[in-house]
């Protein structure tokens, strides 16, 4: 069974938010993760720059080191 940090069953409403909108940064998503030989795991995706715009060519790509807390990945 998948839960999540709480031990919330993810089949029951659980679920742990690793990387949400913030200040200019909007709708993160598409993510992955890649262990990099220089700067260890970081979780990749792209978001609206609310800064720049919201069309379709306007996505950014953005990057953040992944840090573990209580066995849980944060960024």
């Amino acid at each position: 069974m998948q839960v999540d940090a709480a031990g919330t069953s993810c089949l029951t409403g659980g679920g742990t938010i690793v990387l949400e909108s913030h200040e200019n940064v909007y709708a993160p998503g598409g993510q992955g993760v890649y262990d990099d030989p220089v700067e260890g795991w970081v979780l990749y995706y792209h978001y609206v720059n609310t800064n720049i715009g919201y069309a379709d060519g306007q996505k950014q790509f953005g990057w953040n080191k992944i840090a573990w807390n209580n066995g849980w990945p944060t960024v």
